[in-house]
C-alpha cells in the first residue's frame, strides 16, 4: 500500500517540479524496487535525458514498456536498454533486428544479455562483412562459456553463415586476435568513490544535494584517469551538451577551456589539477598552465567578436 501511495504521489506532482528536481528524483528512483511498474513505465516515457536511468536500471519497469520503447524509440533508448542485466532473448533479438550496430556491440559486451540461436545467426551475417561484429563475437565467446558452446554447435552443424576466420579461430583456440577488433560499449562507465561504485547520474545528484562537492568528484575522476566521465560531469554541471564540452576540452583554445571551467565554480587548485591532467590526456605542453591559472583567478574572460 505504501508503494502504491508513494508512486501515485510522484505521478501526481512530477510535472509540477522543475527539471533539475525531476532529474534528481528519477535517478534516486531508477534502481529501487519500491515503486510500481506504472510509475517506472511513466518515467520511461520522458525525454531521454530523464528516462535513461530508468531504462537502464529499473527493476520494476514492465516488459511491455521495454518492448514498446525498443520498437518505437531511438537508438539511444535502445542502447540504454541493451545495458540492462535482466534482458530476455526475445528482446535481444528485436534489438539486433531493429537497432543500429553500436547497440549490437553493447549487447555483445553485456554478459547478462542472452542470445538465441536466431540472434547468433543474425550476428554471423553481420560478421561476414563487418570486422567489429566479428571481433565482438570472438570477445563474447572468450568471456561467456554458454555463448561459446552455442557458437560451437552452429559451427559443428557446418552452418554456411560462419565466417571462415571465426571457424578457424575457434578450431585453433585463438580467439584473442579477432577479439581485438571488437568495438567498445561507448558508455561513460561507473567509477569508485570511497570504495563504492557510483554512476555519473548518481554523482550529479550528490553534487546537487550537497552530499559531495563538484571539486571532490572531479578530482576523483582525474585520479582515476577518467576524462570521459570528467566531460560528462562538467557538461551536466553547466547544462551544456557533452559533445560540445568534449570538443572544447580537447581543443587548443585554452581561453575557452578557462571560461568553461570557471562556469563550474571550481577552486583554482582543482582547476590546476584538471589542466595538468588535460595535458597528459591529450599530449599537450604544460607551459601555458600558469597563464591559464592567472586568467582563471583574475576572472578575465576573453570575448571574441
Amino acid at each position: 500500500m505504501e508503494r502504491e501511495l508513494f508512486s501515485a504521489l510522484v505521478l501526481d506532482v512530477f510535472h509540477q517540479l522543475d527539471r533539475p528536481t525531476r532529474f534528481d528524483l528519477v535517478v534516486r528512483l531508477a534502481k529501487t524496487n519500491r515503486i510500481t511498474s506504472a510509475l517506472a513505465d511513466r518515467l520511461a516515457q520522458e525525454d531521454f535525458e530523464l528516462s535513461e536511468p530508468v531504462l537502464e536500471f529499473s527493476p520494476t519497469i514492465s516488459t511491455t514498456a521495454l518492448r514498446e520503447i525498443v520498437n518505437n524509440r531511438s537508438d539511444r533508448h535502445r542502447a540504454a536498454i541493451a545495458r540492462r542485466n535482466d534482458l530476455s532473448d526475445a528482446l535481444v533479438d528485436t534489438m539486433i533486428a531493429r537497432a543500429s550496430r553500436p547497440v549490437t556491440h553493447i549487447l555483445l559486451r553485456n554478459l547478462n544479455a542472452p542470445f538465441s540461436a536466431r540472434g547468433i545467426l543474425a550476428l554471423l551475417i553481420f560478421a561476414n562483412v563487418e570486422e567489429p561484429v566479428l571481433g565482438g563475437i570472438a570477445l563474447r565467446a572468450l568471456q561467456d562459456p554458454g555463448f561459446h558452446s552455442d557458437l560451437q554447435t552452429i559451427i559443428d552443424a557446418q552452418c554456411p553463415l560462419v565466417p571462415p576466420a571465426l571457424a578457424r579461430a575457434m578450431e585453433e583456440d585463438d580467439l584473442e586476435r579477432l577479439a581485438r577488433k571488437a568495438s567498445s560499449d561507448g558508455k561513460t562507465a561507473d567509477f569508485e568513490i570511497d570504495g563504492r561504485s557510483v554512476s555519473c547520474h548518481e554523482a550529479h545528484i550528490q553534487i546537487a544535494s550537497g552530499e559531495l562537492s563538484f571539486d571532490s568528484i572531479l578530482l576523483t575522476l582525474i585520479d582515476q584517469n577518467r576524462h570521459d566521465a570528467c566531460c560528462w560531469l562538467i557538461a551536466r554541471k553547466i547544462n551544456m551538451p557533452e559533445s560540445t564540452v568534449t570538443k572544447i576540452i580537447k581543443s587548443d583554445a585554452d581561453s575557452a577551456v578557462t571560461n568553461l571551467m570557471r562556469d563550474t565554480g571550481i577552486d583554482h587548485k582543482t582547476y590546476r589539477r584538471f589542466l595538468e591532467a588535460r595535458c597528459v590526456w591529450f599530449n599537450r605542453s604544460p607551459r601555458t598552465i600558469p597563464d591559464e591559472i592567472l586568467r582563471f583567478r583574475t576572472g578575465r574572460r576573453l570575448v571574441f567578436v
